[in-house]
């Protein structure tokens, strides 16, 4: 017969049949484990807030220890998908929509990772401050006003904050970038992932602020640039690519008149369209001689850049683009740093479409440290394409630990055989 239990009276080899935890707390395929193989597995149910277990003792062992660790039974494999309902939507801005103006002191501490409710809506109201500092950017380089810094040292001090606490926003927040204007979301996106790549680099917080800066102030320059050039839908021609390229120089000259901007984020705006063989521009610099954080800026632009949808040509999926930066190691790019990036953002990073050997469709939600191959993902359709009910399936524990092949990532989609429904939903 089942009964419940304290956390803390938890010990491997017993078989947990549930646990106190809503289904969309938790990154599990269900909350039936089946025998608990070692301590790791009740550390996480710890980490997760889980307080009261339900164990079977005629499966499992009422004491523990009755099955030893590595060791699988037949009732490990019995693991579904029942229960798991949709991810949270995002609803995308509405029109005539007006919100106060301002920094983002006024939003509340970061949500922790088991919230994904909260996460959400933390990673809306953080995206809609962020528009509406880039916006205000814009104007203020076009009307020749003052930049206020403090203002975005606060946004990138909450990305800064997210990284940290829960990643899962930034991840969230990248996922909005279809439902507004390109010029305005490249420039958050950058900040970002500039500084999901600068905490992998371990750089100190002082180090991600500057990167974080640059990635929003890096295109600046555009601004100045004619409007008919950078919104043209054909191929530019030589004389007008010779025009668009002055945007770094004309970003730097601009920002160097403006008070307290820091010095390296002049440089990463002067040099983010440089590249390691000298093939890049303003001045075709070398090596070493661009600055480390310019060269960060420049992968994760790169990176953004072709994973959107531009008036001149579609997205790539995030899989296609790792790949894109995998083969200009050591060309373009640091070869240590483009490998860190594609640790951190996985063989198959959030928000890809994958197809598993089972046939269904799915779309990556997370990465699990550890197992590349292996995110979580949230499978959408069958293999007919026909819709199913949304579940989230952690495919490391279903193929690393069960041996459940069929649930292994059998090849990327692109965008234009499936796009990701989550990037759709504001109206792409």
């Amino acid at each position: 017969m089942s009964m419940w239990i304290p956390l803390e009276e938890l010990k491997p080899g017993m078989f947990v049949s549930s646990f106190d935890l809503s289904w969309f707390r938790h990154p599990f395929v269900s909350s039936r484990l089946g025998v608990i193989r070692d301590q790791r597995l009740i550390d996480e149910l710890q980490r997760l807030g889980v307080r009261h277990v339900e164990i079977d003792p005629a499966r499992g062992s009422k004491g523990g220890a009755a099955c030893h660790a590595g060791q699988a039974t037949p009732d490990a494999f019995e693991h579904t998908t029942e229960g798991f309902g949709p991810p949270p939507r995002f609803d995308p801005p509405q029109a005539g929509r007006t919100e106060p103006a301002g920094a983002t002191a006024d939003l509340p501490p970061v949500p922790p990772p088991t919230d994904p409710a909260r996460t959400a809506r933390f990673a809306r109201k953080l995206f809609d401050q962020a528009m509406r500092s880039t916006r205000k950017l814009t104007r203020g380089v076009v009307g020749g006003e003052q930049l206020d810094v403090d203002e975005l040292k606060d946004l990138v001090g909450h990305l800064i904050s997210s990284v940290h606490t829960n990643e899962d926003v930034l991840h969230n927040l990248l996922l909005l970038k279809s439902f507004d204007d390109y010029t305005y979301t490249h420039s958050v996106n950058l900040a970002a992932l500039g500084v999901l790549l600068g905490e992998a680099m371990q750089l100190d917080r002082n180090a991600l602020e500057i990167v974080g800066l640059a990635g929003i102030l890096h295109d600046v320059g555009k601004c100045l640039v004619p409007k008919e050039l950078i919104a043209k839908p054909d191929k530019l021609t030589k004389e007008e690519f010779e025009v668009v390229k002055q945007h770094s120089r004309l970003g730097h000259e601009h920002l160097r008149a403006q008070k307290g901007v820091d010095p390296l984020v002049l440089r990463a705006t002067l040099e983010h369209h440089e590249r390691m063989d000298g093939s890049g521009y303003p001045h075709g610099l070398k090596g070493d001689a661009i600055h480390p954080h310019s060269y960060l800026v420049s992968i994760v632009d790169v990176f953004d850049a072709i994973t959107s949808d531009r008036v001149y040509h579609g997205r790539v999926s995030a899989h296609t683009a790792i790949r894109t930066l995998f083969k200009q190691r050591d060309k373009a790019f640091p070869k240590d740093m483009v490998d860190l990036f594609i640790k951190r953002m996985g063989v198959f990073p959030a928000n890809s479409v994958v197809q598993l050997r089972n046939g269904c469709y799915a779309v990556v939600s997370r990465q699990i440290e550890g197992s590349p191959l292996h995110p979580e993902v949230i499978v959408i359709c069958d293999e007919n394409r026909v819709s199913v009910p949304r579940r989230r399936v952690n495919t490391r524990r279903l193929c690393e630990e069960m041996g459940r092949k069929e649930f292994e990532i059998e090849r990327n989609v692109e965008p234009e055989e499936m796009t990701c429904p989550f990037l759709s939903q504001g109206g792409a």
